[in-house]
């Protein structure tokens, strides 16, 4: 067991997928904390709780707010931030059990494993992403964003493992997470003051559709790397479309 290390899981609904998270990690972490949204109607909590985690509840306002609320209330000097559709793999575990003795970096990055349809995609805008994961806790937040909210650190290390995530099963599993997606990140363009317009969702959408398809090659991954850059144009269409809905309801309004 990794006496320096906890693992921090915020999650809603997540019965099918949280068993394998928390299996991923058990008798490995000191602690597994996981916040649970109180609009949970399936057995998440029974789940987390079967497995010897910690179950908290906390209203869900953004992903940041959640991770943060989350990592505020762990205990260990580390913390390993997981979604419930992601899995350590062995290299990551060892890996990570090698660098925290002595580390001087306040987070460190991993690299992610995308599967579409139980597929490892290895083109493509999902051939493989890099994400800040593994913070030491009171020196690394989640910066607060609607959408996939980036970690704020002083210095950020470098880890060659990797997390696996599947994040696209089926496209009834997949598509009202995309939606949801889309109107956080009309939001957080709101934010940001961008100027959303038909023209700007269709380039955008567009570009998106042609780099993941096209210019990075989804399509050598077959019909699951072109059905991810289809479905991530797709929700990029909406987060843009959305965003100029709100901005011009009143405009529009007869």
């Amino acid at each position: 067991m990794n006496g320096e290390l906890g693992v921090l899981l915020t999650v809603r609904d997540e019965a099918a997928m949280l068993p394998g998270a928390l299996a991923g990690v058990a008798g490995w972490a000191a602690e597994v904390v996981v916040v649970v949204d109180p609009r949970t109607v399936d057995d998440t909590r029974e789940i987390a709780t079967a497995a010897g985690a910690r179950v908290l509840e906390h209203h869900y306002e953004s992903s940041a707010a959640q991770c943060n609320w989350g990592l505020a209330r762990c205990s260990s000097p580390w913390v390993l931030v997981l979604d419930a559709d992601e899995r350590t793999t062995p290299a990551l575990r060892a890996e990570i059990d090698t660098r925290l003795p002595g580390a001087v970096e306040d987070a460190f990055s991993v690299a992610r494993h995308n599967f579409a349809f139980g597929r490892r995609l290895h083109w493509g805008d999902w051939g493989g992403d890099r994400i800040v994961r593994l913070l030491r806790r009171g020196r690394a937040a989640f910066e607060p964003r609607a959408v996939h909210g980036a970690v704020s650190a002083a210095s950020v290390g470098r880890l060659r493992g990797a997390l696996e995530h599947h994040t696209l099963r089926s496209l009834e599993q997949y598509l009202p997470k995309l939606e949801d997606y889309a109107r956080r990140g009309a939001a957080d363009l709101a934010a940001a003051r961008r100027v959303a317009t038909p023209v700007r969702a269709f380039a955008h959408a567009g570009w998106r559709l042609l780099r993941g398809g096209v210019v990075r090659l989804g399509w050598l991954d077959g019909w699951p790397g072109v059905t991810a850059a289809a479905v991530s144009a797709w929700g990029t269409w909406l987060k843009w479309m959305l965003a100029w809905e709100a901005a011009t309801a009143d405009q529009r309004r007869p």
